[in-house]
């Protein structure tokens, strides 16, 4: 009862086990992802750096990365271990107060990030590229 969609036109989409329901984001860009640890602590991330957070109610807080030209995917184990990837190596770590950039090696897309309870994170993008990071922090 808690499934989240995100599209163009910053569109934003709940689920409630019944019906979509449209929410306002705030931003017109493009999302692209979008995880959560429960209705009320959901992140979105997509086109020009943006990241959205919503906590409780209908709001979105909308948040900008600078020099991030588009993020493609968003998670996390905690609300203090956020993460989100995208064009030219992005990855970025939120600690529960803010985002801060990881330095990840490569200048290839990364299109998804996933990981475990225990710390591992793992991030997959262009040309074959695949990223580890153990210890679930930046």
């Amino acid at each position: 009862n808690n499934v989240w969609a995100v599209g163009t036109q910053g569109a934003v989409r709940k689920w409630d086990g019944a019906a979509w329901a449209a929410q306002t984001s705030g931003t017109t860009a493009a999302l692209e992802g979008a995880w959560g640890t429960d209705a009320n602590n959901i992140w979105a991330v997509g086109a020009g750096g943006v990241i959205l957070h919503k906590v409780g109610g209908n709001a979105w807080d909308l948040n900008y990365k600078e020099a991030v030209h588009l993020l493609h995917s968003v998670w996390g184990s905690s609300r203090t271990n956020v993460w989100a990837v995208g064009e030219n190596g992005t990855v970025l770590h939120w600690d529960g107060t803010a985002w801060k950039s990881v330095v990840s090696g490569t200048s290839e897309t990364l299109y998804r990030v996933w990981g475990t309870e225990t710390g591992e994170v793992w991030a997959v993008g262009g040309r074959g590229t695949i990223l580890h990071h153990a210890g679930g922090s930046s």
